[in-house]
């Protein structure tokens, strides 16, 4: 074990997210939930990147870029589950005819998800490769280069939420869902080397980051059923999911700005 005051080794931490990605991938078959994990890896490897711009700003840059990439060919089919799902726990809540529409906008997403083509694994594999090898060649971290790639994470959640709390505007929210998964992901990464002033309860920013990524996902499922007014069989039943939605989405963006607001007082 390392001692609480060592630094923490940014390229052990990339190259286990990495390799645990390639893992998730290999099972992605078998199990419907490995692919979620495996961009959840690369997620937390995105944001340990940005903790490690602080000594290799190029390679944070290319390492995040390339990951993206990666993330990007394997979203669609995260993305079309993600938007059924929220029809359906929307639905759970929502009158008779609302929760009607809502299943049938989720049958038609899980539909649309079926026919997409299979995704090319061995490309995607010889990518996240690519990632690792990134990883391998990073540079040791100071402690104090630790702490300030943390602090950078951390004042960027800050200025997000600044910009994105109480606003109604889908850039702004999306922004800050980003920043403070970011900021959820290197606390929890980082542990004992995460800046002692900026520590706060866990529970308390995964309710903020799973908050902001409900309304996230209602957002986006609004903005998919305008652009396609049958997708709930008619006008009519697509207005009726519509106005369930816009319903959800306010509860969403108001919890997620009351957390905000607590966790932030003084710091997170």
């Amino acid at each position: 074990m390392r001692s609480p005051g060592a630094a923490f080794d940014l390229r052990a931490g990339l190259s286990e997210e990495i390799r645990g990605a390639m893992q998730e991938l290999g099972e992605a078959e078998a199990h419907p939930k490995a692919m979620h994990r495996c961009r959840l890896h690369l997620k937390r490897a995105r944001a340990l990147a940005r903790v490690g711009r602080a000594v290799a700003p190029g390679l944070s840059a290319v390492f995040n870029e390339s990951a993206r990439g990666v993330m990007h060919t394997l979203a669609q089919a995260r993305d079309l589950a993600a938007l059924a799902a929220a029809a359906r726990s929307v639905g759970k809540k929502a009158a008779k005819k609302e929760r009607a529409a809502l299943s049938a906008v989720a049958e038609a997403l899980d539909a649309h998800r079926a026919a997409l083509p299979p995704l090319n694994l061995e490309q995607v594999q010889a990518s996240l490769r690519d990632l690792l090898a990134l990883a391998q060649v990073w540079p040791e971290a100071s402690e104090r280069q630790i702490e300030r790639g943390a602090e950078r994470v951390a004042r960027r959640a800050r200025r997000a939420r600044r910009r994105g709390c109480g606003r109604a505007a889908s850039p702004p929210r999306h922004e800050w869902r980003k920043r403070e998964k970011d900021r959820l992901y290197v606390a929890s990464l980082l542990g004992p080397a995460w800046p002692e002033n900026r520590k706060r309860r866990k529970n308390c920013g995964e309710k903020l980051a799973n908050a902001l990524g409900h309304e996230r996902d209602t957002l986006l499922l609004i903005d998919r059923l305008a652009l396609e007014p049958n997708a709930a069989g008619s006008e009519k039943a697509t207005g009726r999911a519509l106005r369930a939605l816009k319903r959800a989405r306010a509860h969403c963006a108001r919890k997620a700005d009351r957390i905000g607001v607590h966790l932030h007082r003084g710091g997170a």
